[in-house]
């Protein structure tokens, strides 16, 4: 965050939610469920590019952390991801939206750093990637919405930087 506001750059966050998983989990079971997050995080990892962090971020819900990158190229990795989770081709009888295969709805958020930027980062950027998640949702699922912001050039003090934990879940780029 703070060498995007330092540099005066910008960052796209991706939040990917599966279509109707709560279904999914209900009809096939949890252990099922699991599994298919397990393909779906396999998915993802390949289908981003090698600088960019996708991490597990709750439920069914995954996050991609897409450095120097702008809306254009975040929505073409947020297509690849989408595509490469439809791709997958696994079956999911509660989703006639998707052609009964699970799908993913994916909300991209690009923060630009300029002067007169209003927007902390990084709570702002993800409140906005989730709002374009849920207009994806509400679009028709199985897509790719964006919002974008302007972020405070100079970095304000909100306390300690935030690190991500270590990923058990099959995100490790390290692995």
């Amino acid at each position: 965050w703070k060498r995007t506001l330092r540099e005066g750059s910008q960052i796209s966050l991706l939040l990917l939610d599966l279509d109707r998983f709560k279904e999914f989990n209900d009809k096939y079971g949890h252990q099922v469920g699991d599994d298919c997050l397990r393909a779906v995080a396999d998915a993802v990892r390949d289908a981003v590019r090698t600088t960019d962090i996708p991490a597990r971020y709750g439920g069914e819900e995954i996050a991609v952390i897409l450095p120097s990158t702008n809306t254009p190229g975040a929505t073409e990795v947020a297509e690849k991801v989408r595509s490469a989770v439809e791709s997958l081709q696994i079956a999911h009888d509660a989703n006639p939206d998707g052609k009964y295969w699970v799908t993913a709805s994916v909300g991209i958020a690009t923060a630009l750093s300029r002067q007169g930027g209003t927007m902390q980062m990084p709570e702002s950027l993800l409140l906005a990637a989730d709002t374009a998640l849920y207009k994806a949702k509400r679009e028709g699922r199985n897509q790719v919405a964006t919002a974008l912001l302007l972020a405070r050039k100079e970095p304000q003090s909100s306390g300690p930087p935030i690190e991500a934990p270590p990923s058990a879940d099959g995100f490790s780029k390290s692995e």
